[in-house]
């Protein structure tokens, strides 16, 4: 369980944000409705990396299907991340992963690793479309680090594996002692916002469901960030001055 209460950004913005401030995260329930939860992993079984049986993460699919542009641009979310990287966003990456039984989950990382914007105006939105947690493939997220700004990174020796990203076990970060690790319970319908710097994983899945989950990814209009020969990230407009009440 995270130390996070039921907090909503949409009763309580200040506090919400105060905690993302202190521990680097926080989770909205209820963005994502049943019948969209459905949506989406429906238009999932028509990406190519579904219909060739590998399941390995299909990173863009809003370039391909417009049911997940309509995910990326979701109104909440839009709303809550202007607010949390502290100015209108874009969207520039989205990742869909169908995470089948057995498949092993990602290293610790910091998104910030591959997207080298500056600290705070960078953070992800990882919306549960089934209930995760830790026996599930759950998140795992180290409280505070993203306090840290960029830390070092040591490389592993793990092979690839067919059903996850290809980034997912290169390298690891290196995680100072004082910070320690905590699941994170996401229900279904729910996003986990990540700050750009905060340490996070995930566990395998050792159930015999599939958890599905999008990842969509923002920055602050006009930041610089690294596009990268595999994401190939560029700015998505969320259509809606998320400044406005």
């Amino acid at each position: 369980m995270t130390t996070q209460k039921s907090l909503s950004f949409f009763t309580d913005p200040e506090k919400v944000l105060e905690h993302y401030h202190e521990f680097g995260f926080h989770i909205e329930e209820n963005v994502f409705d049943d019948a969209e939860c459905a949506q989406l992993i429906e238009a999932a079984q028509q990406l190519d990396n579904a219909k060739n049986g590998t399941y390995r993460p299909f990173m863009m699919p809003h370039r391909v299907d417009e049911t997940f542009l309509v995910a990326m641009r979701k109104p909440a979310i839009a709303k809550i991340i202007s607010v949390l990287v502290g100015g209108k966003a874009a969207g520039i990456q989205s990742e869909f992963f169908y995470c089948k039984p057995g498949t092993r989950g990602f290293s610790m990382h910091q998104d910030n690793f591959y997207v080298e914007a500056k600290p705070g105006v960078f953070a992800s939105a990882w919306c549960a479309l089934t209930d995760t947690y830790a026996e599930k493939g759950g998140l795992i997220v180290y409280p505070g680090t993203h306090k840290e700004g960029d830390l070092p990174v040591r490389k592993l020796t793990l092979p690839p594996e067919a059903g996850q990203d290809p980034n997912a076990n290169n390298e690891e970060t290196v995680v100072p002692p004082q910070y320690k690790a905590i699941n994170a319970r996401v229900p279904k319908g729910a996003a986990l916002f990540i700050h750009g710097h905060l340490v996070h994983a995930s566990n395998p899945n050792k159930t015999n469901e599939w958890r599905y989950v999008i990842l969509n990814t923002y920055i602050k209009q006009g930041e610089k960030f690294r596009a990268g020969s595999y994401a190939k990230r560029a700015e998505v407009d969320l259509l809606m001055d998320t400044q406005e009440s």
